[in-house]
């Protein structure tokens, strides 16, 4: 499934359930940022990855999930830098806003409709233009 055609799906069924928004969860390294594992940190986005998450940013029906396995200290530096560019994460590596049911159990893997890691396939040389594409047309 294209990036594109996982957006649609998250929010026809976003429509067709009646919820308030979607969540899309991000990865760091390799995925919004080219990785610096030995050069300390900078913040080298790939092209249209800073415009794309000032996109979903904006958006009152999307909520950011920033997804990484790095240390929690480390991930609020990300979030706090990320926000001076105007990319909000509303949470890190959790999901609060959905509860567990009788057939949904959350305690372990977080809630979300749309992930973006170059882990799951997502190709950010090319796919964050996408992506903004795809948000443009909803």
């Amino acid at each position: 499934m294209s990036i594109t055609d996982a957006f649609e799906k998250a929010f026809v069924r976003k429509h067709e359930k009646g919820w308030e928004k979607i969540y899309v969860i991000v990865d760091i390294h390799d995925t919004i940022l080219h990785a610096c594992y030995d050069k300390g940190e900078s913040y080298d986005y790939f092209p249209f990855a800073k415009e794309a998450l000032q996109m979903m940013s904006s958006r009152d029906d999307i909520c950011l999930i920033l997804w990484s396995g790095s240390p929690i200290e480390i991930l609020k530096t990300y979030r706090d830098r990320f926000a001076v560019d105007g990319i909000l994460f509303e949470y890190i590596n959790e999901n609060p806003e959905v509860e567990n049911s009788a057939f949904q159990d959350f305690d372990k893997k977080l809630y979300f409709n749309v992930g973006i890691d170059d882990r799951f396939g997502f190709e950010p040389e090319k796919d964050w233009e996408q992506v903004t594409e795809a948000l443009f047309a909803k």
